[in-house]
């Protein structure tokens, strides 16, 4: 039966974004759908080669707090708890709250259909302040602490967690990708050993504990992210 509804839910996203319409999808006993299973590995040298390439010698992104530029150096965003990306190199605006980014994001995201989403962002429970059509990251388990979030692209892009300020590196605890397609994979770069990776698949699901996944050397994923492939 939870099957057929995760089904059922899928096609009826499928169908809002034929027509444009993208509202975060209402699920039964207030829960979020239950999840694809989320699938760690590690790269081949060759997918190593190209992830590297691609968030090789990655600059730190503009970041605004309150219409100020953050400082590059930074390791405070003061009372800043979402930071969501708002152009395609990689800017990011902060806010104090998520009625505060999506009030903005309905305005000012980068595609309409990111703008949609943040126009019907529910904030009745945590995993729903993170709007449809977007991914976010929180650095803390449950969809709590300071948010990263990317709208979605035509093409899939790849970003450093260290490109931000302060640095996101090694800080992501929990996730959920507001989307019917395309997965996120989540990197941590190693020296001497083949990176590993965690595939999260889409279809509006929530990761909320990444301690309960398990990491290719032993242990888990939280507190692993390097970079983020959205």
């Amino acid at each position: 039966m939870q099957i057929r509804t995760r089904t059922t839910m899928a096609a009826a996203a499928v169908a809002l974004a034929a027509t444009g319409l993208f509202a975060t999808p209402v699920f039964a006993d207030n829960a979020a759908p239950e999840k694809p299973e989320a699938v760690p590995g590690t790269l081949t040298p060759e997918e190593e080669a190209r992830v590297h390439r691609e968030v090789g010698n990655a600059q730190k992104v503009d970041m605004y707090y309150h219409g100020k530029k953050i400082d590059s150096s930074s390791d405070d965003l003061g009372g800043a708890q979402v930071c969501a990306e708002v152009s395609e190199d990689g800017t990011m605006e902060c806010f104090d709250s998520s009625q505060e980014a999506n009030s903005y994001l309905a305005r000012q995201a980068p595609s309409e259909q990111a703008r949609q989403g943040a126009r019907a962002a529910a904030t009745t429970y945590k995993y729903e302040d993170c709007p449809s059509s977007w991914v976010c990251l929180w650095q803390d388990a449950n969809f709590s602490g300071r948010r990263l979030q990317w709208p979605t692209y035509p093409q899939a892009k790849t970003r450093h967690l260290d490109q931000y300020s302060p640095s996101f590196r090694d800080k992501a605890s929990s996730a959920y990708v507001n989307r019917p397609q395309r997965g996120v994979t989540l990197y941590d770069f190693r020296t001497g050993m083949p990176d590993p990776h965690l595939y999260l698949g889409a279809g509006y699901t929530m990761y909320p504990n990444f301690k309960k996944i398990s990491y290719a050397y032993g242990g888990n994923w939280n507190d692993k992210a390097d970079a983020i492939k959205f």
